[in-house]
Parts: structure tokens; C-alpha cells; sequence
């Protein structure tokens, strides 16, 4: 080998250590993008997703005696921060109601328009009044800017702003027992 390949393959060497340097500091943050965790390069550790809070909400089957019986909760949903409590926990509202087909389903009461706390509308001549929309059957309404959402089709949005359907609860059944497990993941908007 001459001088200058020699000259040449230091001077490569020296110009890449910066580039490797660079690409090695981006790794942290594009994993931490591609898999939430609570550290940096922490690739198998726990996620740092949103948790259930105790108490976590807990039904019986005969809470709910007919179809449309709806009633209201609080969910609370832990968030891991970097604080001296390291977390934080939010309250969010829920609705659960218990459909025609004896399907029991739970949302978010937080309207995914602007986040206003909608209502549960079970007469479609009282939504028609106060909602400028006459249903088929028992909704969720908005009173802020009219959003109604049709409980038997998901929670898909029959009339108003709203983007989307509210987000939902992950329930668990266990015999006669019913406990909301987590909220779907998504933001208001």
C-alpha cells in the first residue's frame, strides 16, 4: 500500500466518525418513535403507553335490567411522566349502555369534535328538539356543537362536525361481572 491510500483511508476513517456519531444519537430518539418506552434504547423494556388507574370501574349484569339502560362512570388512565410522582392521571368521563342485542359497550363521553362531554339522548323526539336531528333510536349528543352519534352503529356519527365516532372502552366479561379494562388510543381531535 502507498502513502497516499494510506492518507486516503485515515482521512476516510476521521471524516466518518462524525457521521457515525450522528447517526448513532438519531437512533435513540427514531426507536423511542417506533416503540415508546420508559428509557432511551430501552428496546424490550415495558411501553410507556397509557394504563388503567385503580379504581377501575366494575358492573354487574343486573345493573342493567333492560336495552338502553345507560349508566355514567369515571375512568381514571395513568400516564407515565417524569415528575416526582412519575405519573399523571387523568379523569375521563365514560358512558356504558346495554344494546338491544344484549351487548353491553362503553365510550368515552369526551366529543371528539372539541371535547366538549356529550349526553345520552334516549328519546329521538328530545334529541329532535334540542339537536336539530330526529334519530331512529337512543344517541349521544354533543350540546356544544350538535354532534350526535348513533350507539347502535358503533358510535358512528349521524349528524354534526364530529370527525369520528367517540373512543372506546375495552370491556372484560367474566360471568356476571363487567370491568372496563382500558381506552381505546387516540387524542380528542
Amino acid at each position: 500500500m502507498t502513502d497516499g491510500m494510506k492518507r486516503r483511508t485515515i482521512l476516510k476513517t476521521v471524516a466518518a466518525i462524525p457521521v457515525a456519531g450522528t447517526l448513532f444519537l438519531l437512533a435513540s430518539p427514531f426507536l423511542r418513535y417506533l416503540r415508546p418506552t420508559l428509557k432511551p434504547l430501552d428496546i424490550l423494556g415495558k411501553s410507556d403507553q397509557p394504563l388503567a388507574e385503580e379504581p377501575v370501574p366494575k358492573f354487574k349484569d343486573s345493573d342493567f335490567p333492560d336495552a338502553w339502560t345507560c349508566i355514567p362512570f369515571m375512568f381514571y388512565q395513568k400516564y407515565i411522566e417524569y415528575n416526582p410522582e412519575e405519573k399523571e392521571v387523568r379523569t375521563i368521563p365514560g358512558f356504558i349502555v346495554k344494546l338491544p342485542n344484549n351487548d353491553i359497550v362503553a365510550y368515552s363521553r369526551i366529543c371528539p369534535h372539541l371535547g366538549c362531554i356529550f349526553n345520552f339522548v334516549k328519546d329521538p323526539n328530545e334529541c329532535a328538539k334540542g339537536y336539530n336531528f330526529k334519530p331512529n333510536g337512543p344517541v349521544f349528543a354533543c350540546p356544544c356543537h350538535l354532534s350526535v352519534y348513533d350507539i347502535a352503529q358503533g358510535g358512528k356519527v349521524v349528524s354534526g362536525p364530529a370527525p369520528r365516532p367517540p373512543r372506546k372502552f375495552e370491556i372484560k366479561r367474566d360471568g356476571d361481572n363487567i370491568e372496563i379494562l382500558s381506552l381505546e388510543a387516540g387524542s380528542i381531535a
